[in-house]
């Protein structure tokens, strides 16, 4: 027996000292912690998990559901941070932005918007639709009623997450907001990597192009464990230009850890998962309407679109 205590004190001062420091409970590139493997974790092989294919046509018509209205997205001063979280680049707003519409089921205030991307030439949505994906994927996370991150984890319709897909077009004109977001990836490069926001864009801006009239709809999880089953997901279909000048920052800025490991942040993704019990809904808005875009209706009063700024 005496022979055995000096082994077992190595062993738990490797496993406690060692490899279970640095050992990760869940991770995007590597077989030992991929999404593959996440399925023990927190609510990751439930019923209602996210991301999904939306099949267009499954989909139903959504006839409780109606516009949304966002207010706040035009103030620039929101943005407070952007930070490498060691699993995507996300930026952490001031409070004074919500979304609210038919469909909801109360307020939902906006918390933070974050990203998930793929390699060059090789997409890195979450979502697809009808089988397909796009460059980034833009997620808008806004809890119901001002509730905290922790609280809404709880709460069957705690979040509401707006998606948007991201794709590079040689066409596409260049968008200010959306250059200088990129560019300022290059200050983050390693986890826990972050850098004040003071002014530089605003959420409509970002969204400037962006088709906000017809929308998906269902009921799923958070994306990363423990994919807590609270979220309401809208996932717009028409995805948004930007330049390849952009994807490509996002590809090469980040690293999962440090550069010196080498661990590029790519391939940042969930793949689908399988419906189970999920509806899609369908929503589009009126013909009739003069904005088919939201480019010009954000900051317009009294329409789909609010701005307190």
């Amino acid at each position: 027996m005496g022979t055995w205590k000096p082994a077992l004190h190595i062993l738990l001062l490797l496993l406690l000292g060692g490899s279970y420091v640095t050992c990760e409970e869940w991770c995007y590139d590597k077989p030992s912690c991929g999404p593959h493997t996440w399925y023990s974790l927190g609510q990751c092989s439930g019923a209602y998990q996210s991301p999904i294919n939306i099949e267009t046509r499954k989909a139903l018509p959504g006839t409780h559901l109606g516009p949304l209205n966002f207010i706040g997205y035009e103030n620039r001063m929101l943005p407070k941070s952007l930070t490498n979280t060691g699993h995507y680049a996300e930026v952490e707003m001031r409070s004074g932005a919500a979304i609210f519409g038919k469909g909801l089921p109360a307020t939902y205030y906006l918390k933070s918007f974050h990203f998930h991307w793929g390699k060059h030439n090789k997409p890195g949505s979450e979502h697809a639709v009808d089988g397909k994906r796009y460059d980034i994927e833009l997620h808008i996370v806004h809890t119901k009623n001002n509730m905290s991150s922790e609280e809404a984890r709880k709460d069957p319709e705690g979040f509401a997450v707006l998606g948007f897909f991201l794709q590079g077009d040689n066409g596409a004109s260049k968008i200010d907001a959306w250059k200088t977001l990129a560019d300022r990836l290059e200050l983050i490069p390693e986890k826990g990597d972050s850098v004040l926001l003071a002014g530089e864009f605003s959420m409509g801006g970002l969204l400037s192009k962006a088709v906000v009239n017809n929308y998906f709809r269902y009921r799923g999880s958070l994306t990363t464990p423990d994919c807590n089953e609270s979220v309401i997901w809208t996932v717009f279909p028409e995805p948004i230009s930007i330049t390849h000048k952009v994807v490509k920052k996002f590809i090469d800025s980040l690293y999962f850890t440090t550069k010196a490991e080498g661990r590029r942040m790519q391939d940042n993704f969930r793949p689908v998962q399988p419906i189970k019990k999920q509806k899609v809904f369908y929503f589009e808005e009126s013909k009739h309407s003069n904005d088919l875009t939201s480019s010009g209706r954000f900051g317009k009063q009294g329409g789909t679109v609010a701005s307190n700024h």
